[in-house]
């Protein structure tokens, strides 16, 4: 059955496009990870990614930066509430399903921030989820540019408890100062002990045509996010650990579309990152 999607905008519409990531690696038999929700997403958004032929070309450029960073994510945030971070925060969540998909250690809350319309297609979609959920989820609908902060404590976030935060998608739909605003204030919420998880790449011209070919409206969200990872996270008082993602990529045995790939003038860097706060 279709939900209504008209009151989610163009920036959280780009969830729908994670989830057809997600539910193609779902269905190969050598999966980085399972994720049986995207497709029940997918399913209630109906024809919001537009023609199929359109999405499959997504699918061919976009697949293995998402399915590894999932994986990648994946991997550090369970790790981290195993080390005692019980707070996960997923920022800009848009239909990540890990609140119902990853086992969590006991006493683990996840809160889920995206803007209201997306939270709540989200909400009703599982509304009638019947797996066991090894979290508390506490749904923070907020938008990032304004008064987060308040709403996440307003449902129960302890900013004295070391938290594992996630930005996954997100910062390269951010200029470099809103990127700055955005970790100051994860900063200032932060206790020692924190992780932080994120993604990012330099959107250079061979990843524009690749993508532009397919959704010129996708790329025109694109901006620059932090020109400098390490130095980002530095000026905020974390320690960086950054990783190439065609290196994690290796890892797993996936290779990432050429313009992920950095090339003689490094065009095509992108990363996947962890951090602690000093």
């Amino acid at each position: 059955m279709e939900r209504d999607v008209s009151g989610i905008d163009a920036i959280g519409r780009t969830a729908f496009a994670v989830a057809t990531l997600r539910a193609a690696e779902h269905r190969t038999p050598e999966s980085l990870f399972t994720d049986p929700y995207a497709e029940r997403f997918l399913r209630a958004a109906g024809d919001v990614l537009g023609p199929r032929h359109r999405a499959q070309a997504f699918v061919a450029v976009m697949r293995t930066q998402a399915v590894v960073r999932t994986r990648f994510f994946d991997d550090h945030l369970r790790s981290a509430a195993e080390r005692g971070c019980r707070q996960v925060v997923l920022l800009a969540s848009g239909m990540d399903s890990r609140p119902w998909r990853l086992e969590w250690p006991a006493g683990t809350t996840v809160f889920d921030v995206d803007q209201e319309p997306v939270l709540r297609f989200k909400n009703t979609v599982m509304e009638d989820h019947a797996g066991p959920d090894t979290a508390t989820r506490r749904a923070v609908p907020a938008d990032l540019r304004k008064g987060w902060a308040a709403r996440l404590r307003s449902e129960g976030f302890r900013d004295d408890l070391p938290t594992a935060w996630l930005i996954e998608g997100l910062l390269y739909s951010l200029d470099e100062q809103a990127s700055d605003r955005l970790l100051a204030t994860v900063s200032g919420l932060s206790s020692p002990g924190s992780t932080l998880a994120f993604d990012h790449f330099e959107v250079g011209p061979s990843l524009r045509a690749a993508t532009d070919r397919i959704s010129p409206g996708l790329t025109r969200l694109w901006q620059t996010g932090p020109t400098d990872p390490a130095a980002w996270l530095h000026r905020h008082g974390w320690q960086p650990d950054l990783h190439e993602l065609v290196d994690v990529a290796a890892r797993f045995g996936r290779t990432p579309h050429p313009a992920y790939v950095p090339g003689p003038q490094a065009e095509g860097r992108s990363w996947l990152a962890a951090a602690t706060l000093a």
